[in-house]
């Protein structure tokens, strides 16, 4: 197995983490959910990094699973069609975003933590699904099946440290508010980027 493709994996998901629309709101969430205290702030952005680590699991799991079953190909198309619709939710409807966190309303601690990291790449998919769309493509290139799954849950453990650094720093929260101003329209453009980036591998495969 190449580190070289660990690292790169790794550091892609902390790439995702770190954009406009997901930064921010960590802070917020995590006082939220768990208070102002530090030790609760630090234990609680481990429940959060094990529920993404949990989540990217399966996901990683499904990844490795689709180029031993519907090949390339068809994950190509599978990936054009959900950017396509979270585009339109953005633009048009504005109803797809609320779902994953629906049933998580209101409810606070350890548990609700670790479900709302196991339901991250869900919550954030119009931030991070350009980035993990590539890496996903880029693992069904690979051959073997425990190579795929290995670079989808480093890309998993990159996405998640974010969230335990920023639950175990003080004071950060209110620097990286200010940056989600712009975050909306960012979204929509790198989505349509990436939609016409995958239409043309998808022309060309």
């Amino acid at each position: 197995m190449d580190l070289f493709q660990i690292a790169f994996a790794f550091s892609l998901g902390f790439a995702s983490a770190a954009t406009p629309c997901v930064l921010p709101i960590v802070p917020s969430y995590l006082a939220f959910v768990f208070g102002s205290e530090r030790f609760d702030l630090l234990k609680g952005s481990m429940s959060v990094y094990l529920g993404v680590l949990v989540g990217g699991m399966a996901i990683a799991a499904a990844i490795g699973l689709v180029g031993e079953v519907i090949g390339g190909r068809w994950f190509l198309g599978a990936s054009a069609s959900i950017i396509s619709l979270i585009i339109i939710d953005k633009v048009f409807t504005h109803r797809l975003r609320g779902i994953p966190t629906g049933f998580m309303k209101g409810k606070r601690g350890t548990i609700a933590g670790f479900l709302f990291g196991m339901l991250i790449m869900l919550i954030a998919a119009p931030c991070i699904l350009p980035l993990l769309a590539a890496l996903s493509i880029y693992a069904l290139t690979v051959g073997e099946l425990a190579a795929r799954f290995a670079i989808m849950m480093a890309y998993s453990a990159g996405l998640g440290l974010p969230f335990f650094l920023i639950g175990a720093s003080a004071g950060v929260g209110k620097k990286l508010v200010g940056i989600s101003k712009w975050s909306e329209k960012l979204q929509v453009a790198v989505l349509l980027v990436t939609l016409g980036w995958i239409l043309w591998s998808l022309a060309i495969a």
